[in-house]
């Protein structure tokens, strides 16, 4: 039997924790523990879960979840317990699959798809690539211009589609929590419009409206309704699921919500009130593969899609394309910004961190790997580079 003999945290920049398991046959897996902004929190639980671990079977994850879980004396779940034990259950999957020989995709039902449509974020600045390692808006990067002239909206878009290949695209409002945001409403639809002309008719566009007042959450929708958004993301306060109940009854427009619910649970309650129409748990927040497959196959029987959150490294990229391979329901994935790179031409995604980044298709696609585990090997060269950057406690 196959025993985990030591954890080993990684602190890769620009902000990223990783997490290697080792075993006493040699296989080791990566995950990605990390809370973004609150790294040492983090750590610190894998520190507090690592006995549970320490010569147990690494592919008997479903019980090691459970142990970690309630290993908290009665107090369970949260942010950082609920991360710690994502980015673990990432690594146990990875051995799994190495010693199966298999992608992890194909131990948990076989692909519906080989490949995954991304979606990348856009607003009002032109997009641009920084070196692997380095943080997105490092000094002399542009910074946001929210508000800025529905032009720019509008060209930056057209870029990402005609020059970068995306074939679906994610606007960013960030209208705040008061109520005084209802006389943004009419710049926001102009500039939602205006993003919808640059991207063209064939390209699918969502908007992350980022938490308002509820009532301002259904103004905006309203105003953003005629544009036909593929979806509205994160359209009330997270603390209350009812209150996101309130704002989906008003509207027809597809409400996605979850990338900072923790578990099953609160995913079951959303989809039982008719909440969610897109499901987007994030794979090193919401408990790990384990439970975001168990969260997509509930989304399934509540005809919810499917679209993990995922701001993270290109480790957690990896992790969610293997459950997006195998999920009937999956509907587009995100990436973070940060680790796309453009070189000749194409757009590749965790340049500089994997052997074989992923690589954009001419649909906006990726291809999900065939190897075994999370199906990527580490650029050996490329990560030498990156670990001598500075790594930050701020998410990059």
């Amino acid at each position: 039997m196959t025993k985990i003999t030591r954890l080993e945290i990684l602190r890769v920049p620009p902000s990223w924790v990783w997490l290697r398991i080792h075993t006493d046959e040699g296989v080791t897996g990566l995950g990605e523990p990390y809370l973004e902004n609150h790294p040492e929190s983090v750590i610190a639980e894998v520190r507090r879960l690592e006995p549970l671990l320490i010569g147990h079977d690494p592919t008997r994850i479903e019980a090691l979840w459970q142990a970690m879980y309630n290993a908290g004396v009665g107090y369970k779940g949260g942010p950082v317990t609920m991360s710690a034990i994502s980015g673990i259950d990432i690594a146990l999957w990875d051995i799994v699959g190495k010693l199966a020989g298999q992608p992890i995709h194909r131990l948990l039902g076989g692909a519906t798809r080989d490949r995954v449509r991304m979606y990348r974020a856009t607003g009002g600045e032109m997009p641009h690539v920084v070196e692997p390692g380095r943080p997105y808006r490092e000094a002399g990067a542009p910074r946001p211009r929210r508000l800025a002239e529905p032009a720019v909206w509008a060209e930056a878009a057209r870029t990402l589609v005609e020059e970068w290949g995306f074939r679906c695209l994610k606007v960013h409002f960030g209208p705040g929590e008061g109520i005084e945001a209802t006389g943004q409403v009419d710049a926001l639809a102009e500039r939602f419009a205006a993003v919808r002309e640059g991207a063209g008719p064939d390209v699918d566009v969502a908007v992350d409206i980022h938490n308002p007042h509820p009532t301002v959450a259904s103004q905006i929708i309203d105003a953003l309704a005629p544009y036909r958004p593929l979806f509205v993301e994160e359209p009330m306060p997270i603390e209350r699921v009812d209150a996101l109940v309130e704002v989906a009854r008003r509207t027809n427009v597809p409400i996605a919500a979850g990338e900072r619910w923790m578990g099953k649970w609160v995913f079951f309650d959303a989809l039982a009130r008719g909440a969610l129409a897109v499901l987007q748990p994030d794979i090193c927040h919401a408990g790990g593969i384990t439970e975001c497959h168990k969260i997509a196959v509930m989304g399934e029987a509540a005809y919810a899609r499917l679209a993990l959150h995922c701001p993270l490294s290109p480790l957690a990229l990896a992790a969610s394309i293997q459950l997006d391979a195998c999920a009937p329901n999956f509907l587009v994935q995100e990436h973070n910004e940060v680790n796309a790179w453009r070189e000749g031409g194409r757009t590749y995604l965790g340049a500089g961190y994997l052997r074989e980044p992923f690589i954009l298709d001419e649909d906006g696609c990726v291809a999900v790997p065939a190897g075994p585990g999370l199906g990527i090997e580490l650029d050996e060269k490329g990560m030498e580079r990156i670990m001598e950057l500075p790594w930050r406690v701020q998410r990059g």
